[in-house]
């Protein structure tokens, strides 16, 4: 099996080293190689930074992608499905005084374009937290969850909350396309979540938007939201009642699918 490739999308803004940090910890954690997407092109000045941010992480080096295009997002996407990662990490645009941590253009882009699992970290932190609590964000009815289990048990988080959204619009298109469920199917997937940690919590959340959900989520603050996500039309598609996460990111997310690649878009490569 090879070894994951990941990249994360660096900017010399003030939350540079927190996002690099955020990025290194989790390629540790899931064994990936990590290289840096910059959108941008070189310089001298850029590389020195850089270099010295590399080695405050205690990496010798790192492959930089200096990536060009008509806009910051056309370039890192491109850059994506040019080098086909298995996972691209990206910081989003903190404002202050606002706990919403709603999404700019170009993060919204990178939501629904980007051809790979992405993580999207709205409050990266250089330390890692003391404990991992994990949110479980799903479709009571026709669950998508298998992609992200390997994902949980790798973090290993010493809590995991599973929030479904249930409502009668949810079971009857469930119904009526013959996926509905059994009454013991989120039973089910937390008894097999217990195996990864003891401490799994199930909610039903009964309502016909998705804002009530949003709410819970802002409330419990978990550090990292898991949603298994489709392709249509290569856009990225979510679960019904979860796409206000378009909009708002409470925490780190992490959206999983199957992949989707083309060969579109240019950036060069300098190994350093």
């Amino acid at each position: 099996m090879s070894t994951p490739h990941f990249a994360v999308a660096s900017t010399f803004s003030p939350r540079f080293l927190a996002v690099l940090a955020e990025a290194d910890r989790t390629a540790k954690a899931f064994g990936g190689r990590l290289s840096v997407l910059h959108a941008g092109g070189r310089t001298d000045e850029k590389n020195l930074s850089f270099q010295e941010a590399f080695a405050n992480m205690g990496r010798k080096s790192m492959d930089i992608y200096w990536c060009e295009g008509d806009s910051p997002s056309e370039a890192l996407i491109a850059a994506v499905a040019r080098e086909r990662f298995d996972l691209f990490i990206a910081g989003t645009i903190a404002r202050p005084n606002d706990p919403r941590n709603f999404t700019g253009t170009i993060v919204r882009e990178l939501f629904a374009r980007t051809p790979c699992d992405l993580l999207l970290i709205p409050d990266p932190q250089e330390k890692p937290p003391s404990e991992l609590n994990a949110c479980l964000l799903l479709e009571a009815h026709s669950p998508r969850w298998q992609a992200v289990r390997d994902k949980l048990k790798t973090l290993q988080p010493s809590k995991i909350s599973i929030l479904a959204a249930d409502s009668p619009l949810t079971r009857a298109r469930a119904s009526l396309l013959g996926t509905e469920a059994d009454g013991t199917s989120l039973d089910e997937i937390r008894e097999q979540l217990t195996e990864i940690t003891p401490d799994v919590e199930l909610l039903r959340i009964q309502s016909n938007t998705g804002f009530l959900m949003c709410e819970v989520v802002q409330e419990m603050a978990p550090d990292f939201l898991f949603v298994e996500s489709s392709w249509e039309d290569c856009q990225r598609v979510l679960p019904p009642h979860l796409g206000w996460l378009e909009q708002v990111i409470p925490s780190r997310l992490f959206l999983f699918s199957q992949p989707l690649l083309s060969p579109i878009g240019d950036c060069s490569l300098q190994s350093v």
